[in-house]
């Protein structure tokens, strides 16, 4: 086997934002299990130490609100401390079921613009500053969400800044290109995380309605940390500004 397949990602640190849970966490995994070093960031403390000890050598746990601005800039300050930060997944985020388009409740539109938006953007700076001051390029990826391209049985905030995931992508792909950072973003499907497992969702619900895919089965985490790692790897570095569905063709 290649020495490029066996550890592909030694030497690498990555910032997983949502780390403790859901894809979040199975992203973490996957990039460990890779060779890199991950610093798990989650408001959620004991979540987080189940990440952690999943995980075992190489991985750093901090605790914080991730749409505390000052929160962010001393998290990453942290991480550095560690040592130069090579990648940076923003996987954070939440739906509320109660948003609806009668009766907008501005709060839940400010929290789910603030965790879905405003940290990927901060981050986003802040990671690109550190990698154009250290030279080498880097990779930057996006959690979306098949929301942004669907509408019947979409939350109305959830899916609209879902889609602003996208363009953001886009264009910090375009700004940073010239420093050879890569900009992606994932776009899941439904997938079986704690929450949408608990609701009663699953395979049912890809084989009719609105969330149908072709292969009539519900998405795993890992099955989106997957394509995480693929867009973090050496041989990822011509792909840049791109949405990849890993729907199963619910979106085409």
């Amino acid at each position: 086997m290649s020495s490029a397949w066996n550890n592909p990602l030694r030497g690498k640190r990555a910032v997983v934002t949502g780390a403790g849970n859901g894809i979040g966490r199975a992203v973490a995994t996957a990039l460990a299990e890779a060779g890199a070093a991950v610093a798990l960031w989650d408001r959620d403390g004991d979540a987080l130490a189940s990440t952690a000890a999943a995980i075992g050598d190489g991985a750093s746990t901090h605790q914080l609100d991730v749409t505390d601005e000052a929160a962010l800039n001393a998290a990453f300050a942290d991480v550095l401390a560690l040592g130069d930060v090579d990648i940076l997944v923003n996987a954070a985020g939440f739906l509320n079921p109660n948003d609806t388009v009668l009766g907008v409740d501005t709060a839940v539109w400010d929290a789910m613009y603030a965790i879905h938006l405003r940290t990927p953007a901060i981050l986003t700076g802040l990671f690109g500053s550190h990698r154009i001051e250290r030279g080498g390029g880097g990779k930057i990826v996006n959690i979306s969400s098949s929301s942004a391209y669907r509408a019947a049985g979409v939350k109305p905030a959830y899916g609209s800044l879902k889609a602003g995931v996208v363009q953001f992508t886009k264009i910090a792909a375009a700004e940073l290109g010239k420093h050879d950072i890569n900009v992606n973003a994932v776009v899941p499907g439904l997938t079986a995380t704690d929450r949408v497992v608990s609701s009663g969702l699953g395979n049912q619900a890809m084989t009719e309605g609105p969330l149908a895919n072709f292969f009539g089965r519900i998405s795993t985490p890992e099955d989106v940390a997957f394509v995480v790692v693929f867009l973090c790897l050496p041989g990822s570095r011509q792909i840049t500004a791109q949405a990849i569905h890993t729907s199963a063709g619910s979106v085409i």
